[in-house]
C-alpha cells in the first residue's frame, strides 16, 4: 500500500505521511531523562508546535520510586504511546527504547522481571485502550498519545524532512 510505484500512489503516500506528522505536533521536540527532569523546579518540555508540555513533579517522583536509580538516566520522558491504526482498532505501541517499553510493562503489571532483566523479554509491546487509559490515569502528564506512522511509510518521508519521533 505504501511506497507506491505510480505517481498518484506516491503522491497519496506523501500526503498521508505529511498529515500524520501534522497530527503529532503536540509531541515533544526532545525528550529528557527522568533523572534530568527530577532536578528541574518546573519540569516542562517544548512540543513540536512550540507549546509547552508540563510534567507534574508528583508524578515524576512517583515514577522515580518505581524505576531504580541506575536506570533513571536512561528512561526518556514523556513516554510516547502511538496509536497504530495500521495494526487494527485501538492498538497502541510504545515509541522509544527498550527501557520505555519495559517501564510501561512494569507500570501495567505485564511483567514481573526486574530492570536488569529487561532484555530477556524481546518483541513489540502492543497495548489496548483499557491499558492506555490505566497509564493515563496514573501518569497523565508523563504519557503523550500520538499517531503512529505505518512501518511501510516510516522511512518514506525521512528523505524529505526530519522525523520528530
Amino acid at each position: 500500500m505504501f511506497k507506491s510505484n505510480s505517481a498518484l500512489g506516491r503522491a497519496y503516500d506523501a500526503v498521508l505521511w505529511h498529515e500524520i506528522r501534522k497530527l503529532n505536533t503536540h509531541l515533544p521536540k526532545r525528550r529528557m531523562t527522568l533523572a534530568q527532569l527530577l532536578k528541574k523546579a518546573d519540569p516542562a518540555l517544548e512540543a513540536v508546535d512550540g507549546s509547552s508540555i508540563l510534567l507534574k513533579s508528583a508524578e515524576l517522583h512517583e515514577l522515580a520510586k518505581l524505576v531504580p536509580r541506575e536506570y533513571q538516566d536512561r528512561i526518556r520522558l514523556p513516554i510516547i504511546i502511538l496509536r497504530r491504526m495500521d495494526l487494527g482498532k485501538s492498538i497502541y505501541t510504545v515509541s522509544g527504547e527498550a527501557i520505555e517499553e519495559f517501564t510501561v510493562k512494569k507500570l501495567l503489571g505485564i511483567t514481573s522481571l526486574e530492570y536488569h532483566e529487561m532484555y530477556r523479554e524481546r518483541g513489540a509491546v502492543y497495548l489496548y485502550r483499557p491499558q492506555v487509559t490505566e497509564l493515563l490515569r496514573a501518569f497523565h502528564s508523563l504519557v503523550v498519545i500520538g499517531f503512529g506512522v505505518p512501518k511501510e511509510l516510516a522511512d518514506y518521508g525521512a528523505e524529505r524532512e526530519p522525523r520528530h519521533i
